[in-house]
């Protein structure tokens, strides 16, 4: 047991979590004080995250999936010629074949080049997730991410301090009331993004695997970390101007699997405003400009915890930039085609048949 307690020790040391002057036991609530952040409340967390995989298998089956259907989103199915030769190779090559395998299997089977590739192409197709499974992923993430804006927006909105970054430090620990709301959204979103990460390993594989991955436990770590140390006011921020963008890439998601191509192009121009007005300018002139430059001004000096918070901050504009290149990609193709034509980060091909078709008639 002083092992352990050694270890605890060691790792939550005060004196690098906390500004110089603090220590955990201005954490404790005193009877008739200022409500603050508990460790005891995480315990919810996976509780919460488990409910949330229920809600979400239930949502997806009964609500999602008739409204899908209801806009006309169909299973396509892929049918492919069986040929063992080209099936060795599909299953040693995980991406799209090279050209000297290319050409190995057209001298091999006698076929043309673009039959090899038209092959492959039905051969992943056929491996890929149903398009109606992505809608209703899609749906589910839309409603949840709608959901917690709102709550958020009802959460913080009403105060006093949200307006001016310094009243998101003024008075920390001892004087910022850590209330119901607050206390609610964090582990909605906590859940929330727990569950997200376990269910990104059977969700659609998308090209930004590794990306999103990082986001989250980035975004995990943030919302633990913020919530442990007390600074929630930055926290719930953080967390409304990400919410504010999600919903409406996930509804545009939804539409354009129905095809139903001008409410997609809608929704998909209001997501794109709302994420470089809150991801591009007001995360890193206003968030990253408050936690890096003016916590240590109005708090005091700060050791270790607040550099490792602005180093995970640092990632996730990383991360916001990286997604922006390919929102700029998106609205590029909306403005040369007159359309989203599909959502950049997909692993999907379902449309390469029609655009192949499209180049013949052209």
């Amino acid at each position: 047991m002083e092992v352990l307690s050694s270890i605890s020790d060691f790792i939550w040391n005060d004196d690098f979590w906390l500004p110089e002057g603090f220590t955990w036991k201005d954490l404790e609530i005193t009877p008739g004080g200022v409500r603050k952040p508990q460790f005891a409340d995480l315990y919810y967390v996976p509780v919460i995250a488990l409910f949330l995989v229920v809600i979400r298998i239930i949502f997806e089956r009964f609500i999602a999936l008739p409204f899908c259907i209801y806009l006309g989103i169909k299973n396509s199915k892929s049918v492919y010629e069986p040929n063992a030769i080209c099936e060795k190779v599909f299953k040693e090559v995980t991406s799209s074949p090279k050209k000297e395998h290319i050409d190995g299997l057209a001298k091999q089977l006698g076929w043309t080049s673009s039959r090899i590739e038209r092959w492959f192409r039905k051969r992943r197709k056929a491996n890929q997730l149903p398009l109606l499974k992505k809608a209703t992923e899609s749906c589910w993430r839309c409603v949840f991410y709608l959901w917690l804006f709102c709550f958020g927006a009802c959460t913080i909105l009403p105060t006093d301090w949200f307006y001016d970054s310094r009243h998101w430090m003024i008075g920390y620990i001892h004087n910022q009331d850590f209330n119901n709301y607050s206390r609610a959204y964090y582990l909605m979103e906590l859940g929330f993004y727990f569950s997200l990460l376990f269910s990104q390993f059977i969700d659609t594989k998308r090209k930004d695997f590794y990306q999103m991955f990082i986001h989250h436990i980035v975004t995990i770590a943030l919302i633990f970390s913020s919530f442990a140390i007390a600074q929630h006011r930055i926290g719930v921020v953080i967390m409304f101007i990400h919410d504010a963008s999600d919903f409406w890439l996930e509804g545009a998601k939804v539409f354009n699997y129905a095809k139903i191509q001008k409410v997609c192009d809608g929704l998909f121009v209001g997501f794109a405003v709302v994420f470089f007005f809150t991801r591009w300018i007001f995360f890193p002139f206003w968030v990253l400009d408050a936690f890096i430059l003016k916590v240590p001004k109005l708090i005091g000096p700060w050791k270790g915890g607040h550099q490792l918070e602005s180093a995970w901050l640092i990632v996730l504009q990383i991360l916001h930039i990286y997604w922006g290149g390919l929102i700029v990609h998106m609205v590029y193709k909306l403005m040369t085609q007159g359309k989203v034509d599909r959502d950049t980060r997909s692993e999907d091909e379902s449309s390469e048949d029609e655009r192949e078709s499209n180049k013949k008639k052209k």
